[in-house]
């Protein structure tokens, strides 16, 4: 495969977030997600009407989706327009180095991901052994059911822990991201066809079922913890991606989904038998905060946890 280097960062490129904010007119972002180590991955903004150009090289690429507000939404870069309009719905990929201008028409609601350069090394290392690391292509406003899904999906889960002082479970942060950069290398990348194809045509094995008693084996012992993604996929020595994949077709349950099962299950089992506050129960169990607890049980079951003890009761 072919393309120019990529650029690397430098330790003083100012972060995508801090850009945006720069350049949002005093007006702070509605929330906010940071993954374990503290670092911004996504944000949501309304972005009011104006006139922004963005020349400096950034430390991570952005992803945007179009939630409400201004269609009037025209990008120029080196002079050229490349869009005058954005639909509510669609995707937006600004590359960390691109020189842009963008004039809104009126506010407009957006909710950004931030790629870190390192995460698409790091899959290009990991599932496209020999290819140099892939570019993914500059987009503006397009219509991707994938993505389309993926930010609902994530807009659903992200604002259950939505505020500066939240992070969500490092587990759903990084199966996301995983899939995510997959699909936009896939399908949104200077990747070669024949690599492209045969990186879709991979299958799924179920893990064997050795393997897979060691990964729930392991969840169970560390439910009450951060479970990193790299942890699981090491215990059965395959890719990230991979073991997402090989995890599914051995449960039907992404990692993410079977690890809250199994912490709901835990505190619903506290909830009936047991005199702990509701609190202690949740992070007994995991969850990090007594909202994040609340919101995600409710969000399961219909009704709090208070409720659900009442009911029981």
């Amino acid at each position: 495969m072919t393309g120019a280097p990529e650029r690397r960062v430098s330790p003083r490129a100012r972060s995508a977030f801090g850009h945006y904010r720069a350049t949002n007119h005093a007006r702070a972002a509605e929330y906010v997600v940071h993954d374990a180590r503290g670092d911004v991955i996504a944000a949501r903004w309304r972005r009011p009407a104006s006139h922004t150009i963005a020349q400096t090289v950034l430390a991570q690429h952005t992803l945007m989706y179009h939630i409400g507000g201004a269609t009037s939404v025209a990008k120029f870069v080196d002079g050229r327009c490349v869009g005058t309009r954005a639909q509510h719905g669609t995707l937006t990929f600004c590359p960390r180095d691109e020189s842009s201008e963008w004039i809104r028409g009126g506010v407009c609601e957006v909710m950004h991901i931030y790629i870190a350069p390192s995460m698409i090394r790091s899959y290009a290392e990991e599932s496209l052994p020999g290819a140099t690391t892939p570019h993914i292509d500059p987009l503006f406003a397009v219509n991707d059911p994938w993505l389309q899904s993926y930010f609902r999906l994530m807009q659903s889960e992200l604002e259950i822990y939505g505020g500066d002082s939240k992070h969500p479970e490092a587990l759903l942060l990084t199966q996301s991201m995983e899939l995510l950069v997959r699909h936009l290398l896939c399908w949104h990348s200077d990747l070669s066809r024949p690599r492209q194809q045969a990186a879709l045509a991979v299958g799924a094995h179920p893990l064997a079922p050795r393997h897979l008693a060691r990964v729930l084996d392991y969840i169970e012992v560390n439910i009450a913890d951060d479970i990193a993604l790299a942890d699981l996929a090491a215990l059965v020595g395959v890719s990230k991606y991979n073991f997402i994949r090989s995890f599914r077709a051995a449960t039907q349950q992404t990692p993410y989904a079977y690890l809250v099962d199994r912490r709901l299950a835990r505190a619903v089992a506290a909830l009936r038998y047991s005199m702990r506050s509701v609190a202690r129960i949740g992070r007994d169990a995991g969850f990090k905060s007594t909202p994040g607890f609340s919101n995600v049980f409710k969000k399961h079951f219909g009704v709090s946890p208070s409720e659900f003890r009442a009911r029981s009761a």
